[in-house]
């Protein structure tokens, strides 16, 4: 990466199933907060990146009334329809053009209160056949998904009950997490209802209100935003076939591209040894396993392992998701965002209860489509070179 980019500013709001405001109020507050914490103004941004997409904001070029609450009226703008963790990448490729100096990022969604996100991924099913057969949705297709990695790895509900515990204990210390239980157990999880077996309730993520912005800067500029940038390392996206027939769902043919990208750029080798925490986006517990070892996190099929000896946990061989992840909350296109906001938050030691001793690296994932069809791998460091 010829020009260095860092993230020198962060904020996030609650994640609720109702914020209580309306979106422009939420966006307005998030960045006028964001703003008076780095000192700065709307005039100190170059360029503005915008997430939201327009089935879940009810209207085309969603966009359009985002602007003007996160200060980019008559400034440059654009928009990104996917996961944060994409939008992130496209701002720093804005800026690493020699362009522009400084980018706001901002995604958000109104998951919990505006849309229902089952119904809205519907959408993205082929039109022509698997949606008008009205067989598959999201949780389907999940469980399907989730029944592929079980059957090949021999592994069983409950290894699938330990992970959405440790995310739900996780979750109870953040403080902008939707849900959370400090004593969840596998058995707590095993009490809720099946949605399509072998996923049940507290397997899948809640639908979720909620908004973050991160301000990016050149390294011409990083050091007098902040003291403390992290530097984004490297980056990487890939996206699979459309059709769920054409691909292998117990394993991620994408995440594994979008990783490799991302090590190259970053010149890391080995991630399970180079790489302090992670940051990933599971809608369902099941997927952990999955994109952990495409990331290479973990071996290939290691999932009960990991489960059983804990090596997942905040203070395990290599903690992932201490925030509580996606079963924490799951806010759509601000969720990969949040995912970079805090591992910027691990590498500066501003993690509270959920911080993870001695963080340099960190990787944030995010996700998009069925079955995590189109993945995103960013690598942050607290080291500039």
């Amino acid at each position: 990466m010829e020009r260095k980019v860092a993230v020198v500013g962060y904020a996030m709001t609650r994640q609720a199933s109702d914020i209580g405001v309306p979106r422009p109020i939420m966006l307005f507050e998030l960045v006028k907060g964001l703003f008076d914490q780095m000192g700065i103004t709307r005039d100190d941004i170059d360029t503005f990146v915008l997430c939201s997409n327009d089935f879940q904001c009810g209207r085309t070029i969603s966009n359009v009334f985002e602007d003007t609450p996160v200060g980019a009226y008559m400034k440059d703008e654009t928009k990104v329809e996917a996961d944060g963790v994409m939008a992130v990448m496209y701002g720093a490729i804005r800026i690493m053009s020699g362009l522009y100096d400084t980018a706001l990022v901002v995604g958000n969604s109104l998951g919990g209160s505006e849309f229902r996100p089952y119904l809205i991924m519907d959408y993205q099913l082929h039109p022509a056949y698997d949606r008008q057969l009205g067989i598959l949705n999201e949780p389907v297709t999940a469980a399907l998904q989730a029944k592929a990695y079980m059957e090949k790895y021999k592994i069983t509900e409950d290894h699938l009950n330990k992970i959405a515990a440790r995310l739900l204990r996780n979750a109870a210390k953040n403080p902008f997490a939707l849900r959370g239980k400090e004593d969840a157990t596998p058995e707590y999880i095993a009490s809720s209802e099946y949605l399509y077996e072998p996923l049940r309730e507290l397997h899948c993520y809640p639908f979720t209100d909620g908004a973050c912005a991160v301000v990016l800067a050149s390294d011409k500029r990083a050091k007098a935003l902040t003291d403390k940038p992290v530097w984004i390392k490297g980056f990487g996206d890939s996206i699979e076939g459309y059709f769920l027939g054409d691909r292998d769902l117990s394993w991620s043919r994408s995440a594994k591209v979008a990783a490799d990208r991302a090590y190259r750029m970053a010149g890391i080798s080995n991630p399970a040894k180079e790489i302090d925490v992670a940051e990933i986006s599971i809608k369902f517990a099941s997927q952990e396993p999955i994109i952990c070892e495409a990331l290479g996190l973990f071996p290939e099929g290691s999932g009960a392992e990991v489960a059983d000896r804990g090596l997942a946990e905040i203070g395990g061989e290599m903690p992932v998701c201490p925030s509580g992840g996606g079963l924490g909350a799951y806010p759509f296109s601000a969720m990969g965002l949040i995912r970079v906001a805090e591992c910027a938050k691990q590498i500066n030691g501003e993690a509270g209860d959920i911080q993870v001793k001695d963080v340099k690296t960190a990787v944030a994932h995010g996700q998009d489509g069925f079955c995590a069809q189109h993945n995103a791998v960013m690598v942050l460091s607290s080291e500039e070179g």
